[in-house]
């Protein structure tokens, strides 16, 4: 393991492990909009939503493309759909993996 560490560049691992969790995220992101399609909508966040999901998974492999304002975005977008009692459950999954991609996020130097 030391070897690969000190091969790869600082903050390589953590944009590694990010890739792996962004994975996650969109998944569970894309089930919620599937299956509150109608709540988020009158919420008035499903466009944006979709559009942010859209843009990271074309550059999921880049996290320096989308960790900036894309990023941002979709975290506003998640404390919104938090404000609703009823997607409040929903999303303790996506909670648990915004901040895991948040702390290796802050060591990736994002």
């Amino acid at each position: 393991m030391a070897v690969e560490e000190s091969i790869l560049g600082a903050g390589e691992r953590e944009r590694r492990e990010i890739v792996g969790y962004i994975q996650m995220l969109l998944d569970s992101i894309n089930d919620l909009m599937i299956k509150y399609k109608l709540e988020l909508k009158n919420m008035g966040v499903i466009n944006r939503l979709a559009i942010i999901t859209e843009i990271i998974t074309m550059h999921k492999y880049n996290p320096e493309t989308y960790m900036g304002t894309y990023w941002e975005e979709l975290v506003s977008i998640i404390n919104t759909i938090k404000q609703d009692q009823k997607l409040a459950n929903e999303l303790k999954d996506i909670e648990e993996l915004v901040e895991k991609i948040n702390s290796l996020r802050q060591l990736a130097k994002f």
